[in-house]
């Protein structure tokens, strides 16, 4: 029996921070380069705060139906077969949880070389090894601490846009010409709604510690929905402020915007501190990340022999096995991939798992009518299919945009099955805590 650690607070600072980090401090640049219009950036942002929230409702219902740790591992074996759920649970581990400590890392040494003029590789694969070693020793420790960092973050942000909009920068316009219109209807702008999904990462946070919450059945939809609807407020009205901050040609294809916006806002010097705190920002992400995967490594090493030794735990109920395996996946993707790419296939992969659980809370009720369900998702049926329908544009344009990310997504469901067929036997009721 998991004692159950995280209480509304915690859990709600869980989906902060694992949405507030990498995609919206780095993805804005890369969005403007391919639709090059304020309003039409801003609206993505707002359908993706849409497509959070109706994630967020579906995955409470399942969740407290289903309470148990593994994210999308446990939901889809559930829903549909052991297959998919195991095939799920990979991705989960590498697309999930350890390219996006990767991609969080990246973005902290692309802001950290501001501040001292070394390498990324080093402040990146740092700020990794740090947060495995924090986590690692005991999840009573990193669940405090993450909390406090996690509220710092939104103060930050606040000031920032604040300084924003009292900055004497004119503000961009937010009417729709007949251009922004159209832009709307290219494969391009369902393309860049990869990296707003990618942004909003994180709104299912809750449901990878399910079963050490507090009062689960109030906690996981108040968690969820508080923690989706504050970011989608911020992350709207920030890249509003970085847009206001600076000209679109000076964000087009950059990474680091939080730092060019803040030139425009603090000039250069103050600029440098404003990164170092963005900087801290990447951090809470990095960790928010790290304290995730273990779950599902944990989960799935209970189930099947192939993964069982990265179930056993120490005297304090740590995996710690699955917190440096976890590690060790991520320094790999940060020091032979490219940002983009993984970001795309992150996204990609990771929409395709979602909106498979989401679209589950309609089979379920008609499989299991009567099954006890604590929460039950607000609009149902219309909430799951809004996001069904958000997630297949979505996935329709990058299948013809992007073929290479596609095909690696392909091969990801090829593996995953053949591991499947090699995954050893199925473990009942095993215990896999090492106290010694």
């Amino acid at each position: 029996m998991k004692s159950r650690v995280f209480n509304f607070p915690q859990t709600t600072a869980f989906v902060i921070a694992a949405m507030i980090g990498t995609g919206v401090f780095t993805s804005l640049g890369m969005q403007i380069k391919a639709i090059p219009s304020v309003p039409a950036v801003l609206l993505l942002w707002i359908v993706g705060g849409v497509a959070s929230l109706t994630g967020a409702l579906a995955y409470a219902e399942l969740g407290a139906a289903h309470p148990r740790s593994g994210g999308e591992y446990h939901l889809l074996t559930t829903i549909y077969t052991p297959t998919l759920g195991f095939i799920a649970g990979l991705a989960t581990l590498v697309a999930g949880l350890a390219a996006p400590i990767a991609l969080s890392a990246v973005a902290f040494g692309k802001y950290t070389q501001n501040l001292v003029p070394l390498p990324e590789p080093i402040f990146s694969v740092g700020v990794i090894l740090l947060t495995t070693i924090m986590h690692s020793v005991n999840v009573r420790v990193g669940s405090v601490l993450h909390s406090g960092v996690t509220y710092f973050n939104i103060t930050l942000i606040l000031v920032f846009i604040a300084a924003a909009f009292f900055a004497p920068t004119p503000a961009p316009s937010l009417v729709f010409t007949a251009q922004d219109w159209s832009l709307l209807l290219t494969p391009a702008y369902a393309v860049s709604f990869v990296y707003v999904s990618y942004a909003f990462l994180g709104w299912n946070t809750s449901v990878y510690v399910i079963d050490e919450i507090k009062d689960v059945q109030k906690t996981l939809p108040r968690s969820v929905i508080t923690g989706v609807v504050v970011v989608t407020v911020l992350y709207v009205v920030l890249n509003y402020a970085f847009l206001k901050a600076a000209p679109l040609q000076a964000l087009s294809g950059k990474l680091d915007v939080g730092y060019i916006a803040a030139q425009g806002i603090f000039g250069e010097q103050s600029a440098v501190v404003m990164s170092a705190l963005i900087a801290l920002v990447l951090l809470a992400s990095v960790s928010s990340y790290s304290v995730l995967g273990p779950r599902v490594w944990n989960v799935m090493g209970e189930d099947y022999a192939l993964f069982r030794f990265a179930a056993v735990k120490n005297k304090h109920g740590v995996a710690v096995r699955a917190f440096w395996l976890q590690a060790a996946i991520a320094v790999t993707i940060v020091l032979t991939s490219s940002f983009e790419a993984i970001l795309i296939y992150t996204g990609f992969l990771l929409n395709v798992f979602n909106m498979l659980a989401v679209v589950g809370v309609i089979i379920l009720r008609r499989k299991y009518p009567n099954l006890p369900r604590p929460y039950k998702v607000w609009g149902y049926p219309v909430t799951p299919l809004i996001f069904a329908a958000i997630s297949f544009w979505m996935a329709a344009s990058v299948v013809m945009e992007r073929p290479k990310e596609s095909l690696a997504v392909l091969a990801t469901f090829a593996l995953g099955f053949v591991l499947n067929l090699r995954k050893g036997k199925h473990l009942e009721n095993t215990s896999t805590d090492d106290t010694h």
